[in-house]
């Protein structure tokens, strides 16, 4: 009876995939398409979530802003609630769990925390409404701190991060260099635009650290001279494509990532001869990025230092608690007038600086969970020692997490889904680490070893 069902199911799909494809035009093409993947998909999400959908959702990240589906969101925001779910359900069906990080649990009071603050808001609708991306994100990354991996896994979602940079930035440059006026201006920066969405240009570059970060541990770390000098064309692409988005932050973030590496990996002659080589890349474009630091004083980092000020006296007249999650441009509105501005950046601003953001919202309470947060992340990996089979990955994610926290002092990116991308492989390269050895999964009546620290 089962059986006749399914024949009669995938009957009735194919009989739908030719009524499509007989219409001719590109939606019911691509329809069809994807009427005729979705077993697949399906099966994929049962048995191997951490491959689909999850891979998919961090493939897409970098174009998270042009990826609009049907006004209530972005079709990363809709596969990471699918990921979510799958991975959950892995998690009920093989009945285990990874035991949860400190991380995790701070994140609770965190979160704890900002659903109170929205009692002593001082616009309760929109502290209501900013909570939605916080718990999203949050849950998660819950689902991917808590559900057990193996290493081949780990491995194929760091190819996927260093495949979406890659592509992200050679789509980039080809943006930039499609528009003569654009390409031979040293004033303009890279905008990824599509119709009326666009990417903010620091945005983009700042997406673009992870990736960059992972392909230059990927190439010192490869014996092969091929994928060295493939690994060498990755870098100077990304960082070039970083230069012609202007982005300041960016190029300080990456310096703060090399110096780190420099510090800590056994790579330091191939990472010197990389260096010049990236230096050389970004140089040779026309980028309006050097500009800008020329800049920088004069105009206090595009008025961020006049939003500083303002923020700052914000924080000092309600320290404790804060005005309430979301809530940080209607203090700033309200102290604006009594703040001399050198550099007038208008009203109703955003903080450009996640520990103001967070002190002035939720005051000296929940600025303390968030840098415990993030702590936690970086102390976490600590379990790594030099001689670990992993070292070079908790390199890479602790330079990743630094180079994140130097762009969270000029941007606000905490809801951003690139940053708790790196929050999640910190948690997962944790769970591997002290995983307590080869395990065996039952999956479909195969015995696997899952967790093989030997395979790095």
């Amino acid at each position: 009876m089962r059986t006749a069902a399914f024949y009669g199911i995938v009957a009735a799909g194919l009989a739908i995939c030719a009524v499509l494809l007989a219409g001719g035009s590109p939606a019911r093409i691509a329809l069809a398409c994807a009427l005729g993947l979705l077993p697949f998909a399906a099966y994929a999400t049962v048995v191997r979530p951490m491959v689909f959908p999850y891979a998919l959702y961090v493939l897409l990240i970098p174009f998270d802003n042009l990826l609009n589906f049907s006004g209530s969101g972005t079709l990363t925001k809709l596969l990471g609630m699918i990921s979510g779910f799958a991975l959950l359900f892995w998690c009920v069906r093989i009945r285990r769990i990874v035991d949860p990080p400190k991380a995790l649990l701070l994140l609770g009071a965190l979160l704890l925390w900002m659903t109170l603050s929205v009692t002593w808001s001082q616009d309760p609708l929109a502290s209501f409404n900013g909570l939605q991306p916080y718990f999203g994100l949050a849950l998660l990354y819950c689902a991917l701190a808590i559900t057990p991996l193996q290493v081949r896994e780990f491995r194929v979602l760091m190819f996927i991060v260093v495949v979406s940079g890659v592509v992200s930035a050679a789509y980039g440059a080809h943006v930039f260099y499609q528009n003569p006026a654009t390409a031979n201006s040293l004033l303009h920066r890279l905008v990824v635009q599509v119709g009326n969405t666009f990417i903010d240009p620091n945005q983009f570059a700042d997406a673009l650290l992870f990736p960059l970060a992972a392909l230059v541990i990927f190439g010192l770390r490869t014996q092969w001279l091929t994928l060295k000098f493939a690994s060498m064309a990755g870098v100077i692409l990304m960082v070039s494509a970083i230069a012609l988005s202007g982005s300041r932050e960016a190029i300080v973030a990456l310096g703060v990532i090399i110096v780190y590496y420099l510090w800590r990996t056994r790579y330091r002659l191939q990472l010197l001869a990389l260096i010049a080589i990236g230096v050389v890349g970004a140089m040779a474009q026309p980028s309006s990025m050097w500009a800008r630091f020329n800049d920088a004083l004069s105009s206090g980092g595009a008025g961020r230092t006049s939003i500083w000020s303002v923020g700052w006296i914000a924080f000092k007249h309600n320290w404790l608690k804060g005005y309430g999650i979301a809530s940080f441009p209607t203090a700033y509105d309200r102290f604006y007038l009594g703040v001399y501005q050198s550099y007038t950046n208008g009203w109703t601003s955003p903080a450009h600086n996640v520990i103001l953001h967070y002190a002035v919202e939720l005051g000296i309470v929940g600025l303390l969970l968030l840098l415990g947060f993030w702590f936690a992340q970086f102390s976490a990996l600590r379990v790594i020692g030099p001689s670990h089979p992993l070292y070079d990955y908790r390199v890479l994610l602790e330079g990743a997490l630094l180079g994140l926290f130097v762009t969270a002092m000029f941007i606000d990116l905490f809801t951003y889904k690139y940053a708790w991308l790196i929050f999640a492989m910190a948690a997962q390269l944790r769970s591997l680490a002290t995983a307590p050895g080869p395990d065996v999964l039952p999956v479909r009546g195969q015995v696997q070893e899952a967790q093989s620290l030997t395979a790095a």
